[in-house]
């Protein structure tokens, strides 16, 4: 059976050497502009942005613990009345 991705090559050695090429990691410049002060103030907006967010999760998770506090120690004080007049 014959390879027909080699087709259109002349021999295996060209056939290797042309996976070699598109198997090396691609190359790219060092070269990078310096961000300009527009880029640099979207950027802190940006972080200002994401901070504010990760506090409004952070207050809204203890808002949640809160809540089931104030749920669980009147709960947990009828079940104690309940027992206690059970046996008595």
């Amino acid at each position: 059976m014959t390879d027909i991705r080699k087709h259109g090559f002349e021999s295996d050695a060209q056939w290797r050497e042309y996976l070699e090429e598109i198997d090396e990691p691609v190359r790219r410049s060092a070269y990078r502009p310096r961000d300009t002060q527009a880029e640099l103030d979207i950027l802190a907006a940006m972080r200002a942005e994401v901070a504010d967010m990760h506090q409004r999760v952070r207050a809204r998770r203890d808002q949640h613990t809160t809540r089931w506090l104030e749920i669980a120690g009147p709960s947990m004080f009828l079940a104690l009345v309940a027992i206690i007049r059970f046996y008595i």
